[in-house]
């Protein structure tokens, strides 16, 4: 990219750059340059990536314990377009993502997690192993920090991890990571909140009990990382049950128990006669410990746990992977997801009852697995 490109492409942004005083909305274009992280050996060589992103952020105003604990976040949804360094093998990128922006004492932490589109696959070519599907999930981490150099407004810059993968819905799948750095011209008033320097009032016996149940039914294809390509897709069905505390009306800890039956497993288990008189069975039975952010109507939750029974594993990974390695024994010991939660009633208002529907993506101690959806239900007692 030129400087002359660069100067143009800052300009715009300077110009184009809106916000909604009274009601604190705000859209912010930024500029991201960075480079994709190879995760395997003989990637495809790359030069440096280059995008334009646009945020929509809201401003949580409302008098909330929720609010008032994060400082008044940003809420908001960012679309964004890429050049991945390398547009014959990867192509291009499109990602749409709902973001979360909480306010430090100097900076934002943002997180996001959405969905991404890529133009070229390893079917497009066969050197891409990183992306085995058009769409995917998205994920981001940026933390900001914004500096007085305009008049009215300031200089934004962020620097940040960016991830792309399907969850082991298509193979290959080692997923397409890229470190990034950010530049954007903001509102002088997006750099801290009126709000920002009010203390809540800190309760510590502000705790809640709380059970919760889930149903959920994900997919996958059979095989590890990068084979076998062009698999069947078979389901996993999951339940879970567990009893938490809320913790000043907006954080939850949890813990219980939790199943899955794998299609794939059962079927290979039926082809076999041998792992029929080894009584091995398809299910997976686990421990499981989660923590879950409550913004409104969306949870935002993280959970690991450790694996009871999961006899088929061993199995798998003799066939496609490695039984001697330590890699192998953690994945077989450790289960791990990630996602978020849309819930019925708006959490702030702590109904007693709520439902809510979830996207995760399950994992082998951060190898990915599958992609689910679920329903859930919560109870406060």
């Amino acid at each position: 990219m030129s400087i002359k490109t660069f100067c143009l492409l800052i300009s715009i942004i300077y110009c184009f750059e809106a916000t909604g005083q009274e009601n604190k909305r705000y859209v912010i274009p930024e500029i991201l340059i960075g480079s994709i992280v190879p995760n395997y050996l003989k990637s495809p060589s790359f030069g440096v990536k280059i995008g334009l992103a646009v945020t929509y952020y809201k401003s949580a105003e409302a008098q909330t314990a929720t609010n008032q604990y994060y400082k008044y976040p940003l809420l908001g949804v960012q679309a964004g377009f890429y050049n991945l360094g390398n547009t014959k093998v990867y192509g291009h990128e499109i990602n749409l993502m709902p973001v979360l922006g909480l306010r430090m004492k100097k900076g934002m932490f943002q997180w996001g997690i959405g969905a991404s589109y890529f133009t070229k696959t390893y079917r497009e070519n066969e050197k891409n192993q990183s992306i085995g599907s058009h769409f995917n999930w998205a994920f981001q981490w940026m933390y900001y920090r914004s500096y007085d150099v305009f008049m009215k407004r300031n200089l934004r810059l962020g620097v940040g991890y960016r991830h792309s993968s399907n969850g082991h819905v298509q193979l290959p799948n080692y997923g397409l990571n890229s470190a990034v750095f950010s530049i954007a011209i903001t509102a002088k008033e997006l750099k801290t909140s009126r709000n920002v320097a009010r203390k809540i009032d800190s309760n510590p016996n502000n705790r809640t009990l709380f059970i919760k149940a889930r149903s959920g039914i994900g997919f996958h294809e059979f095989g590890n990382t990068t084979s076998p390509v062009g698999g069947e897709k078979k389901l996993v069905f999951s339940q879970s049950f567990g009893v938490g505390i809320i913790f000043n009306e907006h954080f939850r800890w949890y813990a219980g128990f939790g199943t899955r039956h794998y299609q794939h497993f059962a079927d290979s288990i039926n082809k076999s006669i041998e792992l029929q008189n080894l009584n091995v069975h398809p299910n997976n039975h686990f421990f499981l410990m989660g923590v879950e952010y409550l913004i409104y109507h969306v949870g935002i939750s993280i959970e690991g746990g450790i694996n009871i029974s999961k006899p088929f594993y061993y199995h798998f990974s003799e066939r496609f992977e490695n039984t001697e390695s330590v890699k192998y024994t953690l994945k077989k010991l450790f289960p791990s997801r990630m996602g978020l939660k849309l819930y019925l009633i708006n959490t702030a208002k702590n109904p007693r009852h709520n439902f809510y529907v979830a996207t995760h993506i399950n994992a082998n101690f951060g190898q990915a697995d599958f992609s689910e959806a679920s329903l859930g239900y919560v109870l406060n007692l």
